[in-house]
């Protein structure tokens, strides 16, 4: 690592040593806490015991003893008062009354604020997928249960996921270095490698951060980020397997077992494993994956906890299969293109392999400080073999056939260490939190090599073997790339009263590619005001800074601008536990420099749009109507479209983003008597027209509705479902671009058993 990533990391790390045990030590001194709650468990008894202590210590210590102190951490406690807000409790494993686990409803996450401020507190919209919601839809893919959230749209499907599929949050999506997502975080740290399975056998939850995240985060786009948190070991043991079956031939297993590994459960464990062999609705293809976790986390005192984490993935499937050319979909001659096409040789497999491995450290210096450091480091490796095409000749009623064979590794460490006081300076409540992150990103691709094919028939496409020769092109080869990124953030929210309260944070970024060196900063400014209990107004306004470094085709290197954006933000939030959790939002975001491909050139060409625009308002609602009949709303209007460019005409719509949205989700389950444990329920699924190239004259997809539902029972030990998707057997095209459409999954079904014992 160079000198200039050094030196900004060690001033920043005796910075935090100097504020923390100068600062921070005084004021716990001087701390008057009050308890969390009425319930009086071994831990709370012995942070009463803390708190009657320093309580006693601050009657004890005499002013000079005080003044002495503060010399030391050159504090003037003359014009700072501090107190403690609010006492920092530490746990492991998954809480039995944890959220969304059994309801929908979530009011507090991590990934706004790197703290555990409540969601509307924070002058930003936030929602969270819980357990319970994934867990009745049975959801397949990360994709699947981010159709619960207003204002996000894949932008790239990957039908076996070799790839990672992209998301826009608010028309926005993730573009970044390598053209791999940038707004995809794991436990709060960037991952776009293991992430790329889209497993979500072993999440807790996902979190999604609407509106620029640098504040926090560094890079970013200005959509948003999607945080996914992972499932924590149960605190009591207890094994569950499962078997699935789907139509088409789909068979999928899995096992869950969380172990004590000591008697006084002070250190828990939690692997998951499952194994699919996925068959989608076109013909002769398959895609086998395995995935698993496994999660050790300890407490082995009251005042620090560890978590270790790692995770791996093996799939291999047929490439790139279901995507249909734009003649004959939503080109005219339309309906030549049969639904159910596949113009990609099903025997032509493609390999990826994701592995990650992370830590983390949770310590609670006093009652004022808590630090947190957490280290991930991800790979994956994938190898393409691929034969097929997307363009049709219609005079011949042929399908172009291209063969391409190429290898792709790449890596990412992940290093974040935040430091969260609550604590009252001049009489008023902060929580302040500050922090430094660094990451390392490095590609490599030993090889690229790609050749045209026989084209084959658009009825009945022949796929002939073709095993590699002297005739294949090579399009990149031994091609290496790497960046460093480092940062520092500060964010505070103040309660000014009350009922009133400000957040304003500041973030610096650097990232150095080699050939290339970007800095900037971002920042975040907003306030919440409570008008009855629960309910808040808030406003804010954030911007986002992303370095893109640079990206090579194989002949030349493209040398690109920072993307960066700024967001404004109003609304109103409702959020009560276990009852309610709802954000109704307005917003503007602006965005200059986007990275795009240049349609038909080959080798691929990179420019990047002048200023793109995209305003709207959200609704992200759940809410429990009574016990055991939970309910969720998304309803999005977002325009997004280019404002200035000197390729793209102004006011043409940004691709894959529908002007309205609409998702709505229901179960009831009975509480009680002879039928207790039977819950149904099931949901609607509304998507408007959308463009599939930013000029808006390739065409575009139709609008779409369909219909879910879930029917299932469950006793202590065995639980049984039945999904039912897309119940009226709709075809639409699920999402497209200037290379084509994929065709939206007709009707289909999801059978699970699940056998659980404790």
């Amino acid at each position: 690592m160079k000198n200039s990533t050094w030196k900004p990391f060690c001033s920043f790390t005796l910075a935090i040593a100097m504020f923390l045990y100068g600062s921070g030590i005084a004021g716990a001194e001087n701390a008057v806490t009050q308890p969390e709650s009425t319930r009086v468990s071994e831990d709370d008894k012995q942070q009463n015991q803390d708190q009657a202590d320093d309580q006693q210590a601050k009657h004890e210590k005499s002013d000079s003893s005080v003044a002495a102190a503060s010399s030391v951490a050159n504090v003037p406690v003359a014009e700072v008062e501090v107190t403690a807000d609010k006492q920092n409790k530490l746990t492991i494993g998954q809480q039995p009354d944890a959220e969304g686990v059994n309801n929908y409803v979530v009011t507090q996450s991590s990934t706004g604020s790197k703290s555990d401020i409540e969601n509307k507190d924070l002058p930003q919209s936030i929602t969270v997928v819980g357990q319970k919601i994934m867990k009745e839809q049975n959801n397949l893919t990360v994709a699947d249960a981010l159709v619960n959230v207003a204002g996000i749209s894949v932008t790239q499907k990957v039908p076996n996921y070799y790839y990672q599929s992209s998301f826009n949050i608010r028309g926005f999506g993730g573009g970044g270095t390598a053209f791999l997502p940038e707004n995809i975080y794991v436990d709060g740290l960037w991952d776009p490698c293991s992430t790329m399975a889209g497993w979500i056998g072993n999440l807790d939850r996902i979190e999604v951060l609407k509106g620029p995240s640098s504040v926090l985060y560094g890079n970013g786009e200005p959509g948003g980020i999607i945080n996914y948190v992972s499932k924590k070991p149960l605190t009591d043991r207890a094994f569950t397997v499962g078997t699935e079956y789907g139509s088409w031939g789909t068979k999928s297993s899995d096992i869950d077992m969380s172990l004590p590994l000591t008697d006084d459960k002070k250190w828990l464990s939690r692997t998951i494993l499952q194994e699919t062999n996925y068959h989608p609705f076109q013909k002769g293809v398959e895609s086998k994956r395995f995935d698993g976790s496994f999660i050790v986390q300890g407490k082995p005192k009251d005042d620090t906890t560890y978590t270790f984490e790692a995770d791996f993935h093996n799939h291999k499937g047929s490439s790139g299969y279901g995507l249909l050319p734009l003649k004959g979909t939503v080109q005219a001659p339309y309906g030549l293109v049969p639904y159910d096409g596949n113009y990609n040789n099903p025997d032509v497999n493609t390999t990826y392999y994701g592995r990650s491995v992370s830590a983390r450290v949770d310590h609670r210096i006093n009652n004022i400080w808590t630090v947190s450091s957490a280290l991930r480091y991800s790979n994956q490796s994938t190898e393409v073999y691929y034969q097929g095409g997307s363009t049709l000749n219609t005079t011949t009623n042929t399908v172009s056939q291209t063969w391409q064979h190429r290898m792709i590794e790449t890596d990412v460490v992940s290093w974040d260490t935040t430091a969260n006081a609550k604590l009252k300076m001049a009489g008023l409540a902060h929580d302040l939190t500050f922090g430094y992150d660094w990451s390392r990103f490095t590609q490599y691709i030993p090889y690229f090599y790609r050749t045209m094919l026989t084209s084959v028939s658009l009825i009945d496409p022949e796929f002939v073997s073709y095993s590699p020769s002297s005739t294949l092109r090579p399009m990149m080869k031994d091609y290496r790339s790497h960046s460093y990124r480092y940062g520092s953030y500060l964010s505070d929210v103040v309660e000014l009263s009350p009922k009133l309260k400000v957040a304003a944070g500041v973030s610096f970024t650097d990232q150095d590619s080699g050939s290339t060196h970007d800095s900037g900063k971002a920042w975040r400014v907003g306030t919440t005001y409570e008008i009855s209990p629960g309910i808040n107004l808030f406003t804010g306004y954030s911007t986002s800074y992303e370095p893109q470094g640079t990206v090579n085709n194989g002949i030349k290197t493209f040398y690109l601008r920072p993307v960066t954006g700024d967001q404004f933000e109003g609304g109103v939030k409702v959020d009560i536990s276990d009852r309610a959790s709802v954000t109704l939002a307005a917003y503007q975001i602006n965005r200059a420099d986007v990275v795009y491909a240049v349609p038909g050139t080959d080798p691929t060409e990179y420019l990047q749009i002048g200023k793109q625009r995209s305003k709207g308002v959200e609704l992200d609602a759940t809410y429990v109507i009574r016990p055991g009949w939970n309910l969720l709303a998304a309803y999005s209007h977002c325009d997004a479209r280019v404002v200035q460019d000197s390729t793209y005409k102004a006011g043409s719509v940004l691709p894959n983003v529908p002007l309205n949205s609409f998702r709505l989700w229901s179960t009831y389950e009975i509480q009680e008597g002879p039928r207790k444990g039977l819950g149904f329920g099931g949901g609607v699924t509304f998507a408007g027209k959308r463009t599939v190239d930013y000029n808006n004259t390739l065409g575009w997809m139709d609008g779409y509705t369909t219909f879910d539902a879930v029917v299932y029972y469950k006793t202590k030990d065995w639980r049984y479902s039945l999904n039912m998707y897309n119940l009226t057997n709709r075809e639409y095209w699920a999402l497209g671009s200037s290379s084509g459409v994929y065709a939206g999954t007709p009707r289909s079904f999801v059978f699970r058993i699940e056998r659980s014992f404790f």
